[in-house]
């Protein structure tokens, strides 16, 4: 085995690795890197820290504390015992558990009054035998990181209010005009639902931050309101899929108009009718590719519309012009059908 050369730096890993599990030698690791690092023994007494940890948790003139209790910054040797570790921070569970702790976050109230969010991590560090003799660890200053995530979501909850708002002040107004147009009173109500749909796929992103949100829950959210007769009417199997917010928004929409006509003339009119939506990812040559399967059985037998209705349209459109795929609808007597066919690529996630 390689041996540390004279200069302190080790030869190859395998001598690195040898010298970290002797826990003498820690000290000079920990002063030597720019990462707040701290060490204690296998009774959880604090035996070394360097100056990045000390300001952390706020302990002013790291030399000063250092040299109180009879070490300078660079010197391992000790002639007294150190200030006890700062609560909070997890040296305590890998002494009892023998096992490291990862991104532990919790809040430290320093001396001078003011707190800081912290994120520690820490490992057990063994002799040769394999004895545990001590812990080291590492802390990292997440409170600019948390305070703008708490900003986010506040500015998220108010984008989210601020939709609703806007909402129904046009479901207010296309009401009040339909109804001075002597449209029939199903035209608003389909225009109402469509409305209450995109606001139900605006809630559904506010809560997942407008990132990522599961197909599963598109599609779920999507038929829940008409799924309520038996908890067989609706099947939704399919691998995790995670789309991208304004792809969720397209498809929630999508969807809601299938499950709208399904509960008007399709199989969830019905007490017999069935629903199943499953979806998988096909590789061809060109590109993985989304293909979604909606398929209803049990209902009325299915016509053919004469010509295509809002709902039909948004499927072709939505699914041709915003991801880039195909849709086909297939209007079998036993039942109508759709498949959907997406590139992967159109729908970030």
């Amino acid at each position: 085995m390689n041996e540390p050369q004279q200069d302190g730096r080790l030869q190859s890993p395998t001598s690195l690795l040898t010298e970290l599990n002797k826990f003498r030698n820690v000290s000079s690791l920990i002063h030597n890197v720019p990462v707040a690092l701290y060490a204690c023994d296998q009774s959880g007494a604090l035996t070394d820290f360097n100056q990045r940890a000390a300001q952390l948790w706020g302990w002013q003139g790291f030399d000063a504390v250092a040299n109180a209790f009879g070490r300078g910054a660079n010197d391992s040797a000790s002639s007294g015992p150190l200030p006890s570790l700062p609560e909070g921070v997890p040296a305590a569970e890998v002494i009892c558990t023998g096992e490291p702790v990862r991104d532990f976050e919790f809040v430290l109230d320093r001396p001078d009054g003011s707190s800081v969010v912290l994120l520690a991590s820490a490992d057990p560090v063994t002799d040769d035998d394999g004895a545990l003799v001590g812990v080291i660890g590492s802390l990292q200053d997440v409170t600019d990181l948390r305070r703008a995530a708490f900003h986010q979501k506040a500015l998220l909850n108010e984008l989210n209010h601020r939709v609703k708002n806007t909402l129904a002040t046009v479901q207010l107004l296309a009401a009040q005009t339909i109804r001075k147009c002597g449209l029939p009173k199903d035209v608003q109500d389909d225009f109402e639902a469509r409305l209450i749909a995109l606001s139900r796929a605006h809630d559904h992103l506010t809560r997942e931050r407008w990132e990522l949100v599961d197909l599963h829950s598109i599609v779920a959210k999507a038929v829940e309101p008409y799924s309520e007769l038996s908890p067989d009417t609706v099947r939704i199997q399919g691998e995790q899929i995670k789309i991208g917010a304004q792809a969720s928004l397209t498809l929630a929409m999508i969807f809601h108009e299938l499950a709208n006509n399904a509960s008007k003339f399709g199989s969830l009119s019905s007490e017999q009718g069935k629903l199943a939506v499953s979806w998988a990812v096909a590789s061809d040559v060109c590109h993985p590719t989304l293909v979604i399967d909606w398929q209803e059985s049990g209902g009325p037998p299915v016509n053919a519309p004469q010509q295509l209705g809002f709902g039909s349209r948004l499927l072709q459109q939505g699914i041709s012009r915003q991801f880039k795929g195909s849709a086909r609808l297939d209007y079998d007597p036993s039942g109508l059908r759709c498949r959907m066919e997406i590139p992967l690529p159109s729908i970030p996630g």
